[in-house]
């Protein structure tokens, strides 16, 4: 029964992965891809990737994303003569892509939390040059739709006159 929860619960979490210790056999274990994604399996055929249970020392695999989503994380892995994949301490998740026109202001500047492409989670703000006031909110974050949570604001030329 421990056996059966397991195997349950390692099938339902699948962008836990981890590094699993193969001597015997002198490569790597195939591993998970990220939800929302998939692995590119260089050199080998629909056939092959099925069948496969491990992967020769210095293969290299890669992480692809479905929709909007883009790559956060290792992009690429590799098979280390230890039986262990690369960069296993760095998660690789699929997230959505906000819209990069939020990402420039004229007459301003945004600054992006955490840098890298705008994906979920990211945070923008604004400010607006000197001469030049900003009109709606200085912040916005991208949600897990893809979509920003605020109008993109403007700077306004400001006149003393």
């Amino acid at each position: 029964m421990d056996q059966v929860l397991f195997l349950l619960v390692l099938c339902c979490l699948p962008s836990l992965v981890v590094p699993i210790h193969n001597s015997s056999s002198g490569g790597c274990s195939i591993i998970r891809p990220p939800r929302d994604g998939g692995i590119r399996y260089r050199g080998l055929t629909q056939e092959e990737i099925r069948s496969v249970q491990n992967l020769p020392v210095d293969y290299e695999i890669e992480y692809i994303c479905r929709g909007h989503r883009v790559i956060v994380g290792p992009k690429v892995r590799k098979c280390l003569s230890d039986g262990t994949w690369t960069d296993m301490r760095q998660e690789s998740r699929c997230l959505l892509l906000c819209p990069r026109v939020w990402t420039s202001l004229e007459n301003g500047r945004v600054t992006a939390r955490p840098l890298g492409p705008p994906v979920e989670g990211t945070v923008l703000h604004y400010t607006c040059n000197a001469g030049f006031i900003l009109e709606g909110r200085n912040i916005s974050h991208c949600t897990k739709l893809g979509k920003w949570d605020a109008p993109k604001p403007t700077c306004l030329y400001y006149s003393t006159i």
